[in-house]
């Protein structure tokens, strides 16, 4: 499941031309092909370290390379020997066991960050259960951030050992724990590991009241950290609704399958955990086409109002390409005004934070619905993208 956006192909920039001296349209193409370039010298260079590895074979058991390849490696680069042999391990790693990963880096296709996120989420697996995630999430392309490549991965990582994934996601629920840290600046930094639903209604509940209780002396960050004070010390303060959407297959609430649940905004979390925080909420049927598109929110139990509700489970986050904010925290917006005769419908609403709101007044960006719930952002450089709400998946019967 990823959401499709289909961007028009940009020419490189003519050569010989100083940046300088390049438009706006030579620079955008510039940057593309030298962020294609980069990602191809990052997957030449796993490369090398792969085979420096190679060359560099163990001489007794318990280790993976060399005594001294590392620090021979560091020295070179000018890094620390932790840090080379970091590069070495990875790099080998990527090479044994993901070389679709690594094919795809030297091609341009794929950025280090998200080689790494491949061989980061496919550690605790073995090497078919890799293969496995790595071509499953290679043949839906880069996604159009690093957040939802890593929440496909995630979810892919969950179907093909939902056994492990559980038992890992259970681990780190016992590691739950507050600390702080003391700042050399005057301030302190505390900081809460909890479960991803807790600390999103946490987070939920302290803004919507730092919100109420903003002022001129102070910003939204600061209240913030105030409201959160006040709570800790008992300040009697009216608790704000809050929720979480928590997309779950009805075959998985009935236990025959073990396919993944969403917390929207979040990303993928195990059928054990969907099943958990479906035990004591509040159900609500939504109906999905073939594609897997929102079709049908009921308006039961909540009051909050239904078409907003309908906004917020369709486009999960903001639409702006790029951006994960959560679409709780997002404001339904009219692409044709409302004083321009826009509908107050989903054939002329979506979700867009903040920021992304006011960039539309601001600059000359264009939204357009070419069907309900599939935008066209035209951006300054009269350049279109089309992007379609990512699709809810559906499990196989």
């Amino acid at each position: 499941m990823f959401e499709q956006l289909v961007v028009p192909f940009r020419p490189p920039p003519p050569l010989n031309i100083p940046i300088s001296d390049m438009t706006r349209e030579q620079i955008l193409g510039f940057l593309v092909d030298r962020h294609r370039r980069r990602s191809q010298l990052d997957g030449e260079i796993v490369q090398a370290c792969a085979r420096f590895a190679e060359l560099t074979p163990p001489q007794r058991s318990g280790i993976s390379i060399g005594d001294g390849a590392a620090e021979e490696l560091a020295l070179e680069l000018s890094v620390s020997p932790l840090t080379a042999a970091k590069h070495l391990h990875e790099a080998q790693t990527l090479a044994i066991r993901l070389p679709a990963t690594v094919s795809a880096l030297t091609e341009g296709e794929l950025d280090i960050m998200r080689a790494k996120a491949v061989h980061d989420y496919t550690a605790d697996l073995d090497d078919d259960q890799a293969a496995q995630v790595e071509k499953r999430v290679l043949s839906g392309g880069k996604r159009d951030n690093l957040t939802r490549f890593k929440h496909a991965l995630n979810r892919e990582v969950i179907r093909a050992d939902p056994r492990g994934a559980e038992k890992r996601r259970l681990s780190a629920k016992c590691r739950r724990d507050v600390t702080r840290w003391h700042r050399p600046d005057g301030t302190s930094t505390v900081t809460v590991t909890l479960q991803p639903h807790e600390a999103e209604l946490t987070y939920q509940h302290i803004d919507e009241l730092a919100r109420r209780a903003g002022g001129p002396r102070r910003n939204l960050g600061q209240a913030r950290a105030d409201v959160f004070v006040d709570l800790l010390q008992g300040k009697d303060n009216p608790r704000p609704p809050v929720s979480l959407h928590v997309m779950v297959p009805m075959t998985t609430l009935m236990g025959l399958n073990q396919e993944p649940g969403e917390i929207s905004g979040i990303g993928p979390i195990t059928a054990d955990y969907a099943r958990e925080l479906a035990h004591h909420a509040t159900w609500r049927r939504i109906l999905t086409d073939p594609a897997g598109q929102v079709m049908e929110v009921s308006r039961r139990r909540f009051a909050s109002p239904a078409l907003r509700r309908h906004l917020q489970v369709r486009d999960r986050t903001c639409r702006q390409p790029g951006c994960t904010v959560p679409a709780l925290r997002c404001e339904a917006d009219h692409s044709t005004t409302y004083a321009l005769g826009g509908a107050t419908g989903v054939g002329n609403l979506a979700m867009l934070c903040k920021r992304h709101n006011l960039m539309r007044q601001r600059a000359s960006w264009r939204i357009d619905h070419v069907m309900p719930g599939v935008l066209a952002f035209t951006t300054p450089s009269r350049r279109t993208a089309v992007a379609a709400p990512a699709g809810y998946d559906l499990p196989p019967f």
